[in-house]
């Protein structure tokens, strides 16, 4: 049974693309609930506050060190190798895992001294005992970088192999230490619990990883060794990523920073919105991405453009075929995802309302937040990673900007704060200003993904874009009929379910979110959207196969009876 889950290979990038949606979506549902506790058992209060912004700092090291210079250039410069010495890949890999292991330690705890030195830097509208205790926190949790970096580097080779397996349930075991810890280590740990529960989830994350690492015997046929000549190419390729990811870093930082100097609860607001959007992001894009990168890396590195280009192009239009969707009735929904999921115990009314505008405003660049990580990845299966990091660079920096813009914009009692306040419908709670952060991330995720198209197509002179553009028009005219449908079954639900309590407003958006869904499908069959018709195939392929098998045995069980 290990052996069939743990070390599966898969063969085509829609069933493991399938595998990974089906465990992120796991995962979400956890993280759902997970933070349905936080909100339940803190709301958007100062403590909130202190765990999210604990976690820039780890969240610095493993994104710089693990993502940025490992995670993204691995998967070409190990299938350099791979396509004319398959024992030179293996000793690549032993080598990156040893150095990087040694390295993340290291930094991880060199940086438990630094932090109070840092914390006040970051998180500079904290003072006294706020300040103290996300030192401490941060303290804790930097424990986590270092297993999550080592998880991090064996499921990379585990996703060189097509093992998709323990890549997509990792995260669903990350989520579920978390949970523990708010649960049961809070009551006995306070605050410090949620730390204590972000190292379990770590841990788990690095324990699934092991044994089909281990079953590939790659451990037994190589010797340790620190150093090979694929890592100082690796490094090279992975400066401007770096780059790129510590502008990132910079940028969320700016945001803790700005949101640490509004009102009580702002970093919350922020994260808990952020969050909510991010989850069609993490089941859908990411799942094709992450299923799809071996496969462009490979095929780039055999010459391979057309076979290349055609993986791009269906990649791209099955995200958008599923995130257009999602993201007008998240807009349409805010309010009832929002009161069902975060509305209950310390979380406030004010707090659902400003969280539930600040996920509409996210909602709006959720198509180019999932596109943008194909797009780089792109560039990155190519080798040219300097033009897509400046891009990115430059949008994270645009962000930064515009961050404090909105923010300083939203205080003032203009024009600008009236019209969004009303479309929102928040124009009467005092201080709003905590949505100028959404709405900075959503323009320059937009901007980011403009230019990256334009660069992409530049780029390569066998880039088509109507490969692109066909489905894309049906797919925003069907999305068009499902926003309308969701809307009218909202305001008529409305008139017949208690809005006051939790069943009735579940019920109405239940059904908005059913009628809306159904309304697209139909629209996509009519309008013979070729990923309607990719995506029945893939999920009815299962009874298919149970259907052929069954008739199959029957006609053996005939004949031998004859």
């Amino acid at each position: 049974m290990k052996k069939i889950f743990l070390s599966r290979e898969s063969k085509f990038i829609i069933s493991a693309a399938f595998m990974i949606s089906f465990f992120s979506f796991l995962s979400k549902i956890l993280g759902i609930f997970r933070n349905r506790i936080f909100a339940e058992k803190f709301g958007a209060s100062d403590k909130m506050d202190i765990y999210f912004a604990a976690f820039r700092v780890p969240d610095l090291i493993y994104n710089i060190l693990i993502i940025g210079a490992f995670s993204i250039m691995f998967l070409p410069v190990y299938f350099q190798y791979f396509s004319k010495n398959k024992a030179e890949a293996d000793k690549f890999f032993i080598s990156i895992l040893n150095l990087f292991s040694i390295l993340v330690v290291f930094i991880s705890l060199a940086f438990i001294f630094f932090v109070p030195y840092l914390m006040p830097l970051i998180v500079y509208g904290f003072s006294g005992n706020d300040l103290n205790l996300t030192i401490k926190m941060t303290q804790i949790m930097l424990l986590s970088p270092i297993l999550l970096g080592i998880s991090n580097i064996l499921n990379n080779y585990l996703q060189a192999k097509k093992k998709f397996f323990t890549f997509a349930f990792a995260p669903v075991l990350y989520n579920l230490g978390i949970i523990f810890g708010a649960l049961f280590l809070t009551q006995k740990y306070g605050i410090f619990g949620l730390a204590y529960g972000v190292l379990l989830g770590a841990f788990l994350h690095f324990l699934v990883q092991v044994y089909p690492v281990i079953k590939t015997g790659i451990f037994k046929k190589y010797q340790p060794k620190f150093f090979h000549p694929g890592i100082k190419k690796m490094f090279w390729l992975s400066l401007p990523r770096l780059f790129s990811l510590l502008v990132y870093q910079l940028n969320l930082i700016v945001i803790v920073a700005i949101a640490s100097t509004l009102t009580e609860g702002s970093i919350s607001i922020f994260n808990f919105a952020n969050d909510l959007q991010y989850i069609p992001i993490g089941i859908f894009s990411l799942a094709f991405v992450s299923a799809v990168f071996p496969y462009l890396s490979e095929s780039f590195s055999k010459g391979d453009v057309k076979g290349f280009l055609n993986k791009f192009y269906t990649t791209v239009n099955q995200i958008l075929f599923l995130v257009i969707p999602v993201s007008v009735f998240l807009i349409l929904e805010r309010a009832q995802i929002i009161r069902v999921i975060l509305g209950t115990g310390e979380f406030s009314w004010e707090d659902t309302r400003l969280t539930a505008a600040a996920l509409g405003l996210f909602s709006l660049s959720i198509f180019a937040q999932s596109l943008i990580p194909l797009f780089l990845r792109a560039f990155f299966a190519m080798g040219n990673s300097k033009l897509p990091v400046l891009i990115n660079s430059f949008s994270l920096v645009l962000n930064m900007f515009l961050s404090f813009y909105f923010v300083n914009l939203l205080k003032v009692n203009g024009n600008f704060r009236y019209v969004l306040g009303e479309i929102l419908k928040v124009s009467d709670i005092p201080d709003i200003s905590v949505l100028g952060l959404p709405l900075a991330f959503s323009v320059a995720s937009i901007i980011n993904l403009l230019i990256l198209y334009f660069a992409i197509s530049h780029k390569i002179k066998e880039y088509d874009s109507t490969k692109i553009l066909f489905s894309v028009n049906r797919i925003n005219i069907s999305s068009f009929f499902a926003g309308v449908a969701v809307y009218f079954i909202l305001h008529t639900t409305a008139n017949f379910v208690d809005m006051h309590t939790f069943l009735g407003i579940f019920i109405q958006g239940f059904l908005a979110f059913l009628g809306g869904a159904l309304v697209y499908l139909f629209f996509t069959y009519m309008f013979k959207v070729p990923e309607f018709f990719m995506f029945w195939q893939a999920f009815t392929l299962p009874i298919r196969r149970l259907f052929f098998a069954k008739r199959y045995f029957s006609e053996i069980n005939g004949s031998d009876k004859m």
